[in-house]
């Protein structure tokens, strides 16, 4: 699924959980977030550069607009690629649905 990054408000309404908040995470060229998982549901939107998300039988490159959503209990990972990558982090089962 890919969504609108350049109007962010709209999309923070949509991740924005009823009681919490969203994480943006910065990473630098290859920097790789090994295998893991998280006990809730976890929505990102790649917002500039690109990443590499991986996880149990598959792979994807994500761009500007990419959205992953990963259901609770999912190992996965990720490598920024050449330029690094900006993104959201949404804990909680988000208004947008596309299961990697």
């Amino acid at each position: 699924m890919e969504t609108d990054v350049t109007d962010l408000r709209p999309l923070i309404e949509r991740l924005l959980p009823d009681q919490g908040c969203i994480e943006v995470q910065r990473d630098v060229p290859h920097k790789e977030h090994a295998w893991h998982h998280h006990d809730t549901d976890e929505t990102l939107v790649i917002l500039d550069g690109a990443v590499r998300f991986y996880w149990d039988g598959g792979e994807r490159i994500c761009t500007p607009g990419s959205v992953i959503s990963l259901p609770a209990g999912v190992r996965h990972g990720s490598v920024a690629l050449e330029d690094g990558a900006t993104y959201f982090i949404a804990f909680h089962n988000a208004n947008l649905t596309h299961h990697v």
